[in-house]
């Protein structure tokens, strides 16, 4: 059966009403779909994923700094497997974010360090906070299959502060309590251009998505000459200090911030032969992120359902979901284009009659009415049921037992 693509539903709306232009009969369409998905909780909107829990990092030690968002280790082996994790020394100070892994013993926090300065203790490195699929709108359920519980969706950060301020419980979790919004970045990675040095060597190549808030450039020089694999490259970010010692590879390697570099195989380097990668901010409105409490600091998973967000339909890749069929569209569609004096009074739109588009929109009507009739049969989203008073929720012995509230002033 052949399906209406979003370039068909535009051309027979200009079949109607060619003086609207392509532009404008696309955002016809777009707002028709959009008006249709956001009606109601369609079946195509329900789905599932997952959020894996990794084992806490402990290996070595910190070193911290008031006012700094630095941090230094020994003996560690960071990776940048750790961006998005959360950082934490001991429950005197707040649970920060991994912004970005510099190197083995170099990590940048999200925000600078708020507690005391502290040389060589002891830290962890765990996953608290998670980002849900970027088509994520809203849980239907999150829950436990180890012990058979469905999670709490319905406490907030107040409340968590108010029973566990410190977020010293860890374990089994109870709860999912929405967090904030990710400050994500998608900045764009330069190919690198040789400023110096040897001519004629192919360059070396980049790659990744840039993480940095600033635009920034990365200096590479090559430190000991050689065909890849045995040439060494020292590099820094900005004015930053060089990390020494790094040996070319014909495989990616991340250098920081989400910058990775590789080296032509089979080329000799020479030493002095240096390179500048420019890299270009970039941001985008963020993401919800949930806090799973108590923390779950062992390799774990927390599968969940969700309702997601209907893309919109001029994204390349989208198709009509089922039951969203073209003549329904065109008629939403159809019915804007009759609203449309035209472009101007000397220019009017033939297909202009307010009376045609009351038509449009009630055939509209009748069609949306039918799938949405369709869709109730694959997925009753207009019936509830009364729960039982013994549901499979997580207990949670914290929040408001008489030990919690002898020791709480409430």
């Amino acid at each position: 059966m052949a399906i209406d693509t979003f370039n068909d539903i535009v051309g027979r709306v200009l079949l109607r009403a060619p003086q609207a232009g392509r532009f404008l009969a696309e955002d016809w369409v777009r707002n028709a779909f959009r008006r249709v998905a956001e009606r109601r909780r369609w079946s195509w909107m329900y789905t599932h994923s997952q959020f894996l829990v990794p084992l806490v990092y402990t290996t070595g030690t910190v070193s911290v700094t008031r006012a700094s968002t630095i941090v230094t280790g020994v003996a560690t082996a960071w990776t940048s497997d750790l961006v998005g994790q959360q950082f934490r020394i001991g429950t005197t100070a707040p649970i920060y974010t991994v912004q970005s892994v510099d190197s083995a013993t170099q990590l940048t926090l999200d925000e600078v360090w708020g507690g005391s300065t502290q040389a060589t203790v002891t830290y962890e490195i765990y996953q608290a906070f998670f980002t849900p699929p970027a088509d994520f709108e809203s849980f239907i359920t999150l829950y436990d299959p180890r012990f058979n519980w469905q999670l709490v969706l319905n406490y907030t950060q107040n409340i968590l502060n108010a029973v566990d301020a410190q977020r010293a419980n860890s374990g089994n979790a109870y709860v999912v309590a929405w967090r904030d919004y990710t400050k994500d970045q998608t900045g764009k990675v330069g190919q690198p251009l040789q400023v110096d040095g040897a001519a004629g060597n192919p360059d070396p190549s980049s790659s990744g998505t840039y993480t940095g808030p600033n635009d920034a450039i990365f200096t590479v020089e090559v430190t000991t000459g050689g065909a890849t694999g045995v040439a060494v490259f020292q590099w820094k970010k900005d004015e930053g200090s060089y990390t020494t010692g790094v040996t070319t590879t014909a495989t990616a390697q991340e250098l920081q911030d989400g910058v990775n570099v590789f080296w032509p195989a089979a080329v000799v380097y020479v030493v002095n032969d240096v390179f500048v990668i420019r890299t270009t901010a970039g941001s985008n409105p963020g993401s919800p992120r949930y806090e799973i409490w108590p923390h779950q600091k062992a390799q774990y998973v927390y599968p969940f359902l969700y309702w997601k967000r209907a893309v919109d339909l001029s994204e390349p890749g989208a198709t009509l979901p089922r039951f969203i069929n073209g003549d329904m569209l065109l008629e939403v569609a159809l019915a804007d284009a009759a609203r449309w004096p035209g472009p101007s009074a000397d220019k009017p739109n033939p297909y202009y009659r307010l009376e045609l588009a009351d038509r449009h929109e009630r055939t509209a009507e009748f069609l949306i009415m039918q799938a949405e009739r369709n869709d109730e049969e694959v997925f009753m989203a207009d019936v509830t049921y009364q729960e039982a008073t013994v549901m499979p929720f997580a207990p949670i012995p914290a929040l408001g037992d008489s030990d919690w509230l002898q020791t709480h002033a409430i």
